[in-house]
């Protein structure tokens, strides 16, 4: 197959704002998705009739007859449902190669992702793609902003260099660091979080890591300092419900920051995701700091010339307060 002839789809399961989800299609069909797979964990997403006009895009309402369909009735973890939907996904693409992420996920391509994927020999079955992280706080638009790559020495030596609130991160990240796997299809394998399992118990998975400068995800961790609050706060709450999955260490430790003080939500996020400019220096001298001129504007406009796609953070977090109130309230948020 030629390197330009190799296909890929992407799979996210999604109750965001649909602007959020409007950017995540437009973009990934811009850099030449086969197909875009959205589960609405919400059956009665607007986004179905908003995605409507894409035929490359697969809209999949999450409701009781769907869950019944991949198994069994609507697991209670949001994890278990993402995983489940990726499995779908992988079953029913027609594309090479499947990327299961998050809708505030966004893939970089240095070259074309075709061409990347297409370079893949052909006993790799998941190609890793290394992750960075947003940082600062969005003014304009909520894709503003650079970004910050895992700092993989040990922790002792990032405490060191970053100070002690490094311990509220993972290699420096406030969210994962493990990046996404584009999945190769028709194999022995299970979809999955970060990376795919074998169908066989005693089995491998054969993992490529993909070159920084070809492919990235650009992980938006917090479009606005108020979403941020909001997945710390939906986590606290779930954790108080006994409910979802158990946190990391260090989002755990995020957590019981803003528990003990969730009057100060904005200084924990300028704490964690607004270098000063010694850290910033830091961050370029490990070849930490990446800023990639990612804009999906054009492609929201060629792909939803007729809808109104409004990115402002004021906007997003008017959205959370609508949709999100019961968990932005669990804190007593404002």
């Amino acid at each position: 197959m030629a390197k330009d002839d190799t296909t890929w789809a992407v799979v996210a399961t999604v109750d965001e704002p649909p602007a959020l989800v409007q950017a995540f299609v437009a973009w990934h069909l811009s850099l030449g998705a086969a197909q875009v797979f959205i589960y609405c964990d919400r059956p009665d997403d607007p986004v179905r009739d908003m995605l409507a006009h894409l035929t490359a895009v697969t809209v999949v309402p999450c409701d009781e007859a769907h869950w019944l369909r991949v198994g069994r009735s609507r697991p209670r973890r949001h994890e278990v449902r993402q995983v489940r939907n990726a499995r779908d996904a992988y079953a029913r693409t027609k594309a090479d190669w499947i990327l299961h992420c998050d809708a505030d996920e966004f893939i970089w391509a240095g070259r074309s992702a075709s061409s990347a994927l297409g370079d893949v020999s052909e006993e790799v079955e998941c190609l890793a793609v290394p992750v960075a992280e947003r940082l600062g706080v969005p003014d304009e638009s909520i894709f503003d902003g650079a970004f910050r790559r895992p700092f993989r020495e040990p922790t002792k030596t990032g405490r060191q260099l970053f100070g002690p609130d490094y311990d509220l991160t993972y290699r420096g990240l406030t969210g994962h660091s493990q990046g996404k796997g584009f999945v190769r299809c028709g194999r022995s394998l299970q979809m999955s979080i970060h990376r795919p399992r074998p169908l066989q118990i005693d089995g491998e998975v054969v993992v490529a890591r993909a070159d920084v400068n070809a492919l990235e995800l650009l992980h938006f961790e917090g479009l606005t300092p108020v979403q941020w609050t909001f997945k710390l706060s939906r986590m606290v709450h779930a954790l108080a419900e006994m409910d979802g999955m158990p946190p990391s260490k260090h989002r755990r430790r995020q957590a019981d920051a803003l528990i003990a003080d969730p009057n100060d939500r904005l200084g924990l996020y300028q704490r964690l995701k607004c270098p000063d400019d010694a850290t910033v220096a830091l961050l370029k001298r490990f070849d930490l700091w990446a800023d990639p001129p990612f804009d999906p504007t054009a492609a929201i406009q060629h792909y939803f010339p007729d809808q109104a796609v409004d990115l402002t953070p004021q906007a997003i977090d008017a959205w959370l307060r609508r949709k999100k109130a019961r968990v932005l309230s669990f804190l007593h948020s404002d």
